[in-house]
């Protein structure tokens, strides 16, 4: 990394600092810890990511921990303006930029830098919640555009048209806000501002030579949109409309490698974003969150498809009737469901080790488990982490927002750190069964610590 990109990097985590200390001074109201612990959190991230020895992986230029360094700053800082400042549009660019400054910046150690950015999106997406009405989709769309990115080297794509495509849905999103001031409001607005954006980036590109086809990946998720919008009118239907997101990733799947998806997964994480704001848009609770869990399946697809290209699968492959597989992914299914009731308890002004603990557990567990069953057990994990978040919300039940940002937390960690803990797969049967017993023992000093607080608590 050059010393501009560094100079860039500490520029973004300095201003990560600041907010942090205005929002102590302006707002009683928001969570006093969230922001302190989130850039707490991501300066031990970014400091793991130094050291050379024993572990080299880190490095590839510097630039996982420089991704790290500069989104948590942008992210900290785009969460207090959003939050506090209600500048929203301003909230949603600051982190949506970071990719940005991953393809100038680290072209050459693209993925690691995305990586970081994935990385930052999760510390500050979990100690957070729901303080910052559009943080779900502003995280989403930046992971989006981040795994998008990346699987433009695999796909041969270019590495600038999931870039342009989330400018168009920032400046729809501004434009969206700016009728709002004038009494134009309602869902039919932004929807034609986004989708119009959307196709003119298409058009764009085919019409500068791009034989990809973009204008037929615009058409798809347009229409998968509008049928969304058009089921979510009652509530048994805006459950079982998810299957409409299911059409969709299964038609944009095998276009461009997996590319296709990507894309697609960009523009409904963007239509999530705007329409959560439902002073403008005028939409209901269960149809945003319709939205919202659309762009979670998409985003979690694309996730593991950019993990399977990342770390091909060896033979036997991670086919689910697989004993590892199935183990992790049972594990994933019922585990996450219990962490996430327990996180959810105290709501969200519970105590910060709470969400140090789920965290902690939501990224261990499937670096463990992969540690001991090798890649087969992180495909396990990945697939039933996002069959809690599914089933959760297609039985009406809000625990789904808390399980998501521990479903996407796998994916977040297992993208740079699997190949790591699989080698661990290959040791002496002796050693994997030393690490279940960690394991186990953490669980269990775990459940301990967790009575003893919960017990003081209550005396």
């Amino acid at each position: 990394m050059s010393a501009a990109a560094w100079a860039v990097g500490t520029l973004c985590f300095g201003a990560g600092l600041v907010a942090p200390l205005m929002a102590r001074a302006r707002v009683v109201a928001f969570p006093s810890f969230a922001l302190p612990l989130a850039w707490l959190l991501a300066l031990v991230a970014f400091g793991l990511t130094l050291p050379s020895d024993p572990a080299p992986y880190f490095q590839a230029g510097g630039a996982l921990g420089w991704g790290v360094l500069t989104a948590s700053g942008l992210w900290i800082a785009g969460a207090f303006v959003g939050s506090r400042l209600h500048y929203e549009w301003l909230g949603a660019l600051l982190p949506l930029s970071a990719p940005v400054l991953a393809l100038i910046f680290a072209p050459n150690d693209l993925l690691p830098a995305l990586w970081g950015i994935g990385i930052a999106t999760g510390i500050v997406w979990l100690p957070l919640g729901r303080a910052w009405s559009s943080l779900e989709g502003v995280a989403l769309s930046t992971l989006a555009l981040s795994w998008a990115t990346g699987l433009s080297l695999y796909a041969g794509t270019p590495r600038w048209f999931g870039v342009c495509l989330a400018g168009a849905g920032l400046a729809a999103f501004g434009l969206a806000t700016l009728l709002a001031r004038q009494a134009r409001k309602g869902w039919w607005y932004s929807h034609v501002l986004l989708f119009g954006g959307f196709t003119i980036t298409a058009v764009g590109y085919q019409l500068a030579g791009s034989k990809a086809p973009w204008l037929m990946l615009v058409l798809q998720t347009l229409i998968a949109a509008t049928l969304a919008r058009a089921l979510s009118g009652s509530e048994p239907w805006s459950r079982y409309a998810l299957l409409v997101w299911v059409a969709l990733l299964a038609s944009a799947f095998a276009t461009l490698r997996g590319y296709g998806l990507a894309v697609a997964a960009l523009m409904v994480a963007l239509y999530a974003l705007v329409m959560s704001h439902r002073e403008f848009t005028r939409t209901e609770a269960r149809e945003a969150a319709l939205y919202t869990v659309g762009a979670l399946l998409l985003t979690s697809v694309v996730g593991f498809r950019l993990f399977v290209l990342s770390y091909p699968l060896r033979t036997p492959r991670a086919d689910l009737y697989l004993y590892f597989t199935l183990l992790a992914f049972l594990i994933a299914l019922v585990g996450l469901g219990a962490l996430a009731h327990w996180w959810s308890l105290r709501g969200e002004r519970g105590p910060v080790w709470r969400t140090l603990l789920a965290g902690f557990w939501a990224t261990v567990a499937p670096l463990t488990l992969t540690a001991i069953f090798g890649e087969r057990a992180a495909a396990g994990w990945s697939v039933g982490a996002l069959s809690a978040s599914l089933s959760a919300y297609l039985y009406g039940n809000r625990l789904y927002q808390w399980l998501m940002p521990l479903s996407l937390l796998a994916l977040i960690v297992l993208l740079p750190l699997a190949g790591i803990a699989a080698t661990f797969a290959e040791q002496p049967r002796e050693v994997r069964i030393g690490i279940a017993a960690g394991l186990t023992v953490a669980l269990v000093l775990t459940a301990l610590l967790v009575a003893w607080l919960d017990r003081e608590r209550e005396s």
